[in-house]
């Protein structure tokens, strides 16, 4: 299955990634999240550089169903403007690419 990726995003509060996650598994659009312990990250936001404890996610899913995670991350997540993105995976190994094939839809 070469149509997996990883999909990246971050959340302030490690209550809020678990929530995230709770949502994405139960709808059967990831087969498996990956919480982070905090981070902090720096970043530049509305003219000022900010710094904050953050947690991040690395959801591993089918690349067909990157616009249904991205809308529900967008519809559940506290920021104004959340880090959505996705790499491909290009290569894995097939068990474990076809495990992800069939724990998703």
């Amino acid at each position: 299955m070469r149509s997996a990726c990883i999909i990246y995003t971050t959340t302030g509060s490690l209550k809020e990634a678990r929530h995230l996650s709770k949502i994405i598994l139960k709808s059967k659009l990831a087969a498996c999240i990956q919480i982070s312990s905090a981070i902090e990250s720096r970043y530049n936001w509305k003219g000022k550089t900010c710094k904050g404890k953050e947690y991040s996610l690395a959801i591993k899913t089918r690349t067909t169903l990157y616009k249904k995670i991205e809308a529900c991350i967008l519809a559940n997540h506290t920021y104004e403007l959340p880090q959505i993105v996705a790499v491909p995976v290009i290569n894995g190994s097939v068990d474990y690419l076809k495990w992800l094939k069939t724990e998703t839809l």
